[in-house]
């Protein structure tokens, strides 16, 4: 009888181990894949250089994004910090089953807001989780990355300085025709 207890306790502790270590396996394959696609995102953007969150389902990154994580089979969902937007896999808003949140940081000063160009980054927030085969989701946690600053983050139509003295036209938010030598004196003012 003794003996059948101790194998009781001896088979209890096998079986919490290996909950253990397949509690760790997922957890590190979850984390793994959504580093993965954190990352898809920031490189989609940078490369893109914008994107439109006002309207996220004609958006060509985020068509890119949305089509990234269907081939992936990613489908870890969360709801989306204040401020943030959140796209849903079929690329619309939504903050409450959000594949991804995004959110433009504003990098100029406080007293700046009048200043052209708007510059900022993109920060990215996904979601991974603790699935257990048997008591399936059982913790959300995120991924957090940024962008780097991004000067055609623009919001206004018009003309905006850039490198070298060469300023760009911005039409709704993209780049409109060949940039154009511009004046030190006003950004604003396009010298052929």
């Amino acid at each position: 009888m003794r003996e059948a207890i101790g194998g009781t306790w001896l088979f209890q502790i096998v079986i919490a181990f290996v909950l253990l270590f397949t509690a760790f396996l997922c957890l590190s394959i979850n984390h793994s894949k959504a580093f993965n696609v954190k990352n898809m995102i920031v490189n989609t953007i940078e490369r893109e250089e914008y994107i439109d969150l006002d309207n996220p389902k004609d958006d060509k990154a985020i068509k890119r994004i949305t089509n990234y994580l269907k081939e992936t089979s990613y489908r870890t969902t969360g709801k989306c910090p204040t401020g943030y937007t959140g796209i849903n896999r079929d690329g619309n808003k939504d903050n409450h089953n959000s594949a991804f949140c995004i959110k433009l940081q504003d990098t100029r000063k406080n007293n700046a807001k009048d200043e052209l160009p708007v510059m900022g980054y993109y920060r990215i927030v996904v979601f991974y989780q603790l699935d257990l085969p048997i008591f399936n989701n059982i913790f959300n946690f995120k991924v957090t990355g940024d962008t780097r600053i991004l000067s055609n983050s623009f919001t206004k139509d018009g003309y905006y300085r850039g490198p070298e003295n060469m300023c760009q036209e911005y039409r709704n938010g993209k780049k409109y025709g060949n940039p154009k030598r511009c004046s030190s004196v006003d950004q604003n003012k396009i010298v052929e």
